[in-house]
C-alpha cells in the first residue's frame, strides 16, 4: 500500500521553514533600515540644534576709533552675547568677518576678519578673554573688530559675519552714521 500523505506533510514544513526564514531577513532589514534612520535624525537634530543656539548675538555696535584724518573706522567696538541655550565655546572658536565694498575700485570687495580673543576682548564683568578661555551660554562680552582692508566711512555700510566653528553664524548688515568715538552702528 502506497501512503503520501507524509510527502504533502513535509512539502508544506518547507514551505513554511522558507517563509520563516524570509520574514527573519525582511525584518532584519527594516530594523537596520530604522536604526539609521533613527541615527541620522538624532545627527541632524544635534547640527541643527548647534547651529540655532550655538550662535552669537550682536548686542550693539559703535564706532570705537577712527583714523587721524576722521574719513573712515578704523575699529569697531562691539557688544555681543552668547544664544539662550547655546554650549559652551571657546573664545578662539569665534571668528568676524567684516566685508565692504573696496574704496579703491568700485565693484571690488574687502575684507577684515580675525579670532575675537586676538582683538582685545573681554567679557562684561572686565575678564579678559584667551584663546583657550570658554564662554557660557548667556554670557555677554565684547571685543573689537579692526578694520584695516575696510575704511568705511559716513554712510557707508559693512557686513558683519560672526562665526562659531561647529556652530552658527550670525550676519548683519552695520551703517555708519557718524565717525564720533561711541557712535551706534544700525
Amino acid at each position: 500500500m502506497n501512503d503520501d500523505r507524509a510527502s504533502i506533510g513535509i512539502g508544506a514544513m518547507i514551505v513554511f521553514i522558507a517563509l520563516i526564514l524570509v520574514a527573519a531577513v525582511a525584518s532584519t532589514i527594516i530594523i537596520k533600515t530604522a536604526e539609521e534612520l533613527q541615527q541620522r535624525a538624532e545627527a541632524t537634530g544635534d547640527d541643527t540644534r548647534d547651529e540655532i543656539s550655538g550662535k552669537v548675538g550682536i548686542v550693539s555696535a559703535h564706532v570705537g576709533s577712527n583714523n587721524a584724518g576722521n574719513t573712515a573706522v578704523d575699529v569697531v567696538f562691539v557688544v555681543a552675547q552668547m544664544s539662550a541655550g547655546s554650549d559652551d565655546v571657546t573664545a578662539g572658536d569665534v571668528t568676524y568677518l567684516v566685508i565692504c565694498e573696496d574704496g579703491a575700485t568700485a565693484g571690488d570687495i574687502a575684507q577684515d576678519s580675525d579670532i575675537i580673543s586676538n582683538q582685545n576682548s573681554e567679557l562684561i564683568d572686565g575678564t579678559a578673554l584667551a584663546a583657550g578661555d570658554t564662554i557660557t551660554s548667556g554670557a555677554t562680552f565684547t571685543f573689537d573688530m579692526t578694520l584695516a582692508a575696510c575704511a568705511p566711512g559716513a554712510g557707508d555700510s559693512i557686513e558683519v559675519r560672526i562665526i562659531v566653528d561647529g556652530g552658527g553664524e550670525t550676519y548683519a548688515q552695520m551703517e555708519v552714521t557718524s565717525l564720533d568715538g561711541g557712535a551706534v552702528l544700525v
